[in-house]
Protein backbone atom coordinates (compact mmCIF):
# COMPACT_ATOMS: atom_id res chain seq x y z
CA UNK A 1 0.00 0.00 0.00
CA UNK A 2 1.75 2.93 -1.23
CA UNK A 3 -0.12 6.24 0.90
CA UNK A 4 1.02 8.92 -1.51
CA UNK A 5 -0.02 7.40 -4.68
CA UNK A 6 -3.18 6.45 -2.87
CA UNK A 7 -3.61 9.98 -1.19
CA UNK A 8 -2.92 11.51 -5.40
CA UNK A 9 -5.29 9.21 -6.82
CA UNK A 10 -8.52 9.95 -4.02
CA UNK A 11 -7.85 13.48 -4.94
CA UNK A 12 -7.73 12.98 -8.57
CA UNK A 13 -10.99 11.82 -8.70
CA UNK A 14 -12.65 13.47 -6.53
CA UNK A 15 -11.41 16.44 -8.77
CA UNK A 16 -12.77 14.87 -11.62
CA UNK A 17 -16.17 14.57 -9.83
CA UNK A 18 -16.33 18.68 -8.92
CA UNK A 19 -15.17 20.20 -12.24
CA UNK A 20 -15.90 23.47 -10.86
CA UNK A 21 -12.76 22.57 -8.48
CA UNK A 22 -10.86 21.24 -10.91
CA UNK A 23 -11.06 24.76 -12.58
CA UNK A 24 -10.60 26.88 -9.85
CA UNK A 25 -7.17 25.02 -9.36
CA UNK A 26 -6.04 25.77 -12.18
CA UNK A 27 -6.59 28.89 -12.37
CA UNK A 28 -5.06 29.46 -9.20
CA UNK A 29 -1.93 27.65 -10.58
CA UNK A 30 -2.12 29.99 -13.70
CA UNK A 31 -2.20 33.05 -11.06
CA UNK A 32 0.41 32.18 -9.04
CA UNK A 33 3.08 31.30 -12.26
CA UNK A 34 2.12 34.66 -13.67
CA UNK A 35 2.55 36.48 -10.23
CA UNK A 36 6.12 34.62 -9.67
CA UNK A 37 6.77 35.60 -13.56
CA UNK A 38 6.18 39.15 -12.76
CA UNK A 39 7.97 39.03 -9.70
CA UNK A 40 10.91 37.45 -11.38
CA UNK A 41 11.17 40.44 -13.97
CA UNK A 42 10.97 43.17 -11.17
CA UNK A 43 13.71 41.77 -9.82
CA UNK A 44 15.49 41.85 -12.81
CA UNK A 45 15.00 45.12 -13.85
CA UNK A 46 15.86 46.51 -10.32
CA UNK A 47 19.09 44.43 -11.21
CA UNK A 48 19.49 46.03 -14.38
CA UNK A 49 18.45 49.85 -12.66
CA UNK A 50 21.04 49.36 -9.90
CA UNK A 51 23.91 48.46 -12.88
CA UNK A 52 23.21 51.56 -14.33
CA UNK A 53 22.85 53.93 -11.62
CA UNK A 54 25.94 53.10 -9.28
CA UNK A 55 28.53 54.57 -11.86
CA UNK A 56 26.64 57.58 -12.47
CA UNK A 57 26.38 57.87 -8.42
CA UNK A 58 30.20 57.20 -7.84
CA UNK A 59 30.87 59.94 -11.03
CA UNK A 60 28.34 62.55 -8.79
CA UNK A 61 30.11 61.23 -5.24
CA UNK A 62 33.35 61.65 -6.69
CA UNK A 63 32.92 65.41 -8.32
CA UNK A 64 31.58 66.70 -4.87
CA UNK A 65 34.77 66.28 -2.82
Amino acid sequence: MNVPTDLARQVVESLKATPFLLALLVINMVVLAGFAFTLHQVSSAMERREKMIAPILARCLDSRT
